[in-house]
């Protein structure tokens, strides 16, 4: 491989450049290389050069060096203005291939071409790298993540030209003129010159090797800060939920007006993307503070501050330059960003220098974005530097340019810019490790305290099931006890052995949850086994105060739905438990609400209303807060109902939903929430709209010598871990009416066995 390097100054109307482009073309051509040459590379750039002159001097090569795959694009500067030039830089490989591929004028979906391309190079033979030339769009990280898929070993790089033009909205942008100065024109050229476009130039030989840099220089500085919102997918909304350009205001002092990339460029925002650091400097912004990017970014996303130091910025690329020299290049590109000449200013060609001392025919441009892509790092950069190195063949010989590195002398003035950095390299290195050790301290507590709460979970259980037991035992005095007092004396028993279990329960929930041991077990269930199960939980205790208990639901409500019964019927149990508490006369009216949102779900709106006492304004307050799930919120407000309603709100997020409050003082209370759930059967449910009260069990009831040995079988059954078995005996129990304590563990158990979670499984049938 053999390359060359011409630039060539161009003024309107000056002669003098087409016999200088006719010279060095009449030489290009008449080198023996070009006729030795298996293929034959040329990329040119140009600035402030006109889209018809180029099209004279893509005809001019054409008519000269007809084998020629031919390759370019407009530069963007952010320092200095040399004046019109073009640069034209020749390749002769021995061995290798090139091949084109392109797509002209805006791209109606850049996903898919990216994949269509992408595809049509993984499925050539020995591809070493691929240059990619694009005009600049906000999708066009959608178009790299596409055409990297598949070919993660091959080196992709390259430049793209040209300001964003898609901004997902019509909006009123206001940026720099370093991006339009002198009327500059954007395109690209590849068979043909264009507006807009994507240039793919492939490089496949079996002895062609490749190696790029990926040089950015910049260091992060400060804390980290989440995008919260964007706007498409090139635009910063809001950074820690403020408006994004707020961040340079309160960090630098700068402020959004015609100097503001000035001012900013030297503190790029960056990404770490795939343990890749990504830098992004915005060219604009509009009135509602949003700042406007080159490159994607993504909601979720954290991003911190940099800062450079421009002798420390100058050695990196030494360094890097120095392990290319081992690799020994016959031919160099590099892409090089814009804003690292306006941040290096005099001292801008001095990275290329580096370079060139390898390679002195290098191709060097720049444009307003940088792609490097490579084994799942990288994508579009901003303010980087990438070099590619080719060389055919075995390496021949490792060039040492480098002398030994200088002892810096004594007792010599530091400049005041060396000495920030070296202050703000060792804040953010001791900033760093205060951090690891913070997020190693709490995740220690975490660890801690999820023990603990897994301990107590353990122990509610254990003390519950006792208590179940004594609760089933007075149901049993009540119905056998012939003296009216003994019955008395039961009923009171069950009624606050029934609120002690209930509480229990919460507590268990809660531990469990803070243990994060819970989860959502799906299965199917009947709207009707729902409510009936409901009544039978509440009726003894709403009938006792003389309430009346009103179910409403559509005519069309589906009779058969698929989600998580036991959880929903849990959230109702809780809601409707406070407002039997808090009601002294009248109705609660439990009322279901449908709408249809696909071929086979349902989104339902549970309502619960009540004529309690209901609460003031302040008392709402402090439940809302209670529900914003606070971990700063005072122990105290979990008391028996807090905790319930905790319980609630934190299986509701477990669905993606909420618990929606009203209430006035004397007029009662009404609480709310949607689930979406899956339809198994819209046959609607037979009863009319309001459900009747007296709902009677059509199951015959189990005795408890059946139920004693049914557990024991299910015992043996979950120790051999036979699944038949288990399924039989769970499918026979379905046919029986349970005790309310049995029939939850039922539930439990069905949804272990579809998992078939046989730890969880001996764990309810001891």
């Amino acid at each position: 491989m053999i390359q060359y390097d011409y630039t060539l100054n161009w003024s309107a109307g000056d002669q003098g450049f087409w016999d200088k482009l006719d010279k060095v073309l009449q030489t290009l051509s008449m080198r023996p290389a070009s006729k030795q040459a298996n293929a034959i590379f040329m990329q040119l750039s140009f600035y402030k050069m006109p889209m018809d002159e180029a099209v004279r001097v893509r005809e001019r090569i054409r008519s000269f060096l007809p084998r020629a795959v031919v390759v370019g694009m407009t530069e963007t500067l952010f320092f200095g203005d040399p004046g019109g030039y073009m640069r034209i830089n020749c390749s002769f490989f021995q061995n290798a291939k090139i091949r084109l591929m392109e797509k002209n004028g805006m791209l109606d979906d850049y996903g898919k071409s990216g994949l269509e391309l992408g595809q049509k190079v993984a499925a050539m033979q020995d591809v070493r790298a691929a240059l990619v030339l694009g005009t600049m769009d906000a999708d066009f990280g959608r178009f790299l993540d596409a055409f990297v898929c598949g070919n993660e070993n091959v080196v992709v790089f390259g430049s793209m030209t040209g300001s964003v033009k898609h901004l997902g909205e019509e909006v009123s942008i206001a940026g720099s003129a370093l991006l339009h100065r002198g009327e500059q024109k954007y395109f690209l050229l590849g068979s043909e010159i264009v507006e807009q476009g994507v240039v793919v130039a492939v490089f496949c030989g079996e002895n062609l090797s490749v190696r790029a840099d990926y040089v950015l220089g910049w260091k992060p500085i400060g804390k980290e800060m989440v995008i919260t919102e964007t706007m498409g997918p090139n635009v910063i909304s809001k950074l820690d939920n403020m408006p994004a350009v707020d961040i340079y205001r309160h960090y630098l002092k700068v402020k959004p007006d015609e100097n503001f990339v000035y001012n900013i460029a030297e503190f790029p925002l960056t990404i770490d993307r795939d343990e890749c650091l990504i830098a992004r400097v915005p060219p604009g912004f509009d009135e509602e503070g949003r700042i406007f990017f080159n490159g994607d970014v993504k909601i979720g996303e954290r991003v911190r501050l940099t800062y450079g130091e421009r002798e420390d910025f100058l050695h990196e690329t030494e360094l890097a330059s120095e392990k290319m020299s081992q690799f020994a290049p016959e031919g160099m590109y590099i892409s090089a960003c814009g804003t690292r000449s306006l941040f290096l200013q005099m001292k801008e060609s001095e990275e290329i220098r580096y370079y060139q001392r390898i390679a002195n025919q290098l191709f060097c441009s720049s444009g307003t974005g940088e792609i490097y892509c490579y084994q799942g790092h990288g994508g579009l950069l901003n303010c980087a530097l990438v070099a590619v190195g080719f060389r055919e063949g075995r390496n021949k010989s490792a060039l040492n340019i480098f002398d030994e590195p200088a002892e810096e002398p004594e007792n010599t003035k530091m400049l005041l810019s060396t000495r920030m950095a070296a202050f703000l390299d060792a804040i953010t290195r001791e900033l760093a490790e205060s951090n690891r050790e913070l997020a190693e301290f709490a995740r220690k507590n975490e660890e801690n305290s999820i023990a603990k709460y897994k301990f107590l979970a353990s122990v509610s259980r254990d003390i519950a099931q006792p208590l179940r037991d004594v609760i089933a035992l007075e149901r049993k005095i009540r119905k056998e006890a012939t003296e009216e007092k003994i019955q008395g004396y039961a009923k009171e028993c069950y009624i606050a052995g029934e609120k002690v279990y209930g509480i229990i329960h919460r507590i268990f929930d809660y531990l469990q949850m803070e243990a994060g041991d819970f989860a959502i077990n799906e299965g199917e269930y009947k709207v009707t086994d729902l409510i009936r199960h409901l009544k039978n939980e509440l009726m003894e205790e709403i009938e006792a105060k003389g309430l009346d208990f009103v179910v409403d639901m559509p005519a069309d409500m589906p009779s058969v739905l698929y989600g998580d019964e036991l959880r929903l019927r849990q959230i109702l149990l809780n809601i409707l438990s406070n407002s039997v508490k808090y009601t002294v006369a009248g109705t609660i009216q439990l009322a279901f609400t449908m709408v249809k949102i696909g071929p086979a779900d349902v989104k339902l709106q549970l309502k619960v209303k009540d004529t309690g006492v209901g609460i003031t304004e302040d008392d709402l307050a402090s439940v809302r807060k209670m529900l914003s799930l606070d971990e700063d919120r005072p122990l105290n407000m979990l008391n028996e109902t807090g905790l319930g309603l905790n319980v609630t709100q934190r299986l509701l997020k477990l669905f993606g939903s909420e618990l929606q409050m009203k209430s006035e003082l004397g007029k009662g209370t009404e609480c709310s929430f949607t689930i979406n759930q899956r339809v198994l059967n819209w046959v609607p449910v037979k009863s009319e709209k309001a459900v009747p009260v007296a709902e009677k069990e059509d199951k015959p009831p189990i005795s408890d010598e059946e139920l004693l040995e049914t557990i024991e079988a299910l015992r043996e059954i979950a120790e051999a871990k036979d699944k038949d078995s288990l399924d039989y005996m769970l499918e026979t129990l379905e046919g029986y009416t349970l005790p309310e304590a049995k029939a939850t563990v039922l539930l439990e158990l069905q949804a272990a066995a579809k998992e078939e979670n046989w730890e969880r499984i001996q764990m309810l049938v001891e």
